[in-house]
């Protein structure tokens, strides 16, 4: 049957990577004095990340884009927003090549670009600047997912799958582009500095269009969730010093509370039941979140190898992390079905479904 399918996908991630202990002398630097080192040190042991990109690292930035703490708040958000540009617009190319190379078509055969992103904004932005370097046609139309946090590439292939639905000669080129490292905070907050250990940079690009192929990943269905009475629980908002998230200690417990019906009733829609998923690709907010989803749903430790990978070897990418699981899904052959989710503010989930 010819379905919406995944027909390339491919990730990039800045150049410099940060190894835990690199890491900890960048925190050390950016908190102030009165937290405890220890803090920092436990965080980081507990993170379950041992290596992260990031584009601050990378030329033309470096070690000096996060000066010691002053009491100013570091960099302005003007000057994020500039990294955050360097960092998308080279991670996007890559991995939109590498995606379209993947799928074995050309930039020519592209009709739609759709683009998320929630660490950074800019117009004319990144969906028109891949268009330009990929010399995509420029009768392209164009959608941006913004602000919508790590569930926002699950937001992306629903548009990217509905506009195939019903324009079955479409190509849907796919962008998830990430700098959250731009958003250091200079905090002792517990959630901030939190925030600074499990964040990281990184892109994940993927071409979708009907196809009878059935070795390539049909996106049969995305359902949307939002936890009631919420909100306060996770935020992420724009400050004088770059984009501040607030991150609320009942996370883990709403998830292990309110996933599994939701799964399960989206499952049931569709004549499966959680035995049958092959795969789970579960969005690393840190290794609780992973905890509770599993918990949830009843799952093996091991239902969560894939995402615990991706969390050790590149931090929380934010919105392109999820498909940083589905890569590792498909060249680790798998079998599908899969069940991807990712949650962001408000408190929300997003639902993906691949056979």
């Amino acid at each position: 049957m010819n379905q919406p399918r995944l027909l390339g996908l491919a990730t990039s991630t800045p150049p410099r990577e940060l190894a835990r202990a690199e890491w900890l002398t960048i925190a050390r630097r950016l908190s102030p004095a009165r937290v405890d080192a220890r803090i920092l040190e436990r965080l980081a042991d507990r993170s379950g990340i041992d290596a992260r990109a990031c584009a601050c690292l990378a030329p033309p930035y470096g070690a000096s884009f996060y000066p010691s703490d002053d009491g100013s708040g570091g960099p302005t958000t003007a000057a994020r927003m500039e990294l955050w540009w360097s960092g998308v617009r080279d991670m996007g190319e890559r991995a939109s090549r590498a995606a379209l190379e993947h799928a074995g078509c050309g930039a020519a055969s592209i009709t739609h670009v759709v683009t998320a992103s929630c660490t950074g904004f800019r117009a004319p932005g990144l969906e028109m600047h891949l268009i330009e370097a990929l010399r995509v046609p420029p009768s392209a139309r164009r959608t941006n997912i913004g602000f919508q946090g790590c569930h926002a590439a699950v937001n992306a292939l629903a548009v990217a799958r509905a506009i195939v639905l019903s324009e079955p000669s479409a190509r849907v080129l796919v962008c998830c582009a990430e700098v959250s490292t731009a958003h250091f905070h200079y905090s002792d907050r517990l959630d901030q500095l939190i925030a600074n250990t499990l964040f990281a940079d990184g892109c994940a690009a993927c071409v979708v269009g009907v196809s009878a192929d059935a070795s390539k990943p049909a996106v049969v269905d995305t359902r949307a969730r939002l936890f009631p009475s919420t909100a306060g629980e996770m935020g992420w908002l724009v400050g004088d010093h770059g984009f501040e998230m607030m991150l609320g200690a009942r996370v883990p417990e709403l998830l292990e509370r309110e996933v599994g019906s939701w799964v399960d009733g989206v499952l049931t829609e569709h004549g499966l039941a959680r035995g049958q998923i092959g795969g789970w690709a579960i969005h690393p907010g840190g290794p609780r979140v992973i905890d509770a989803v599993l918990s949830s749903l009843a799952l093996p430790a091991e239902s969560g190898h894939h995402s615990r990978e991706v969390l050790r070897r590149h931090g929380n990418m934010s919105s392109a992390t999820l498909l940083f699981i589905i890569r590792d899904l498909i060249e680790a052959g798998i079998p599908r079905p899969w069940a991807g989710m990712a949650f962001g503010p408000g408190l929300a989930g997003e639902l993906l479904l691949l056979t």
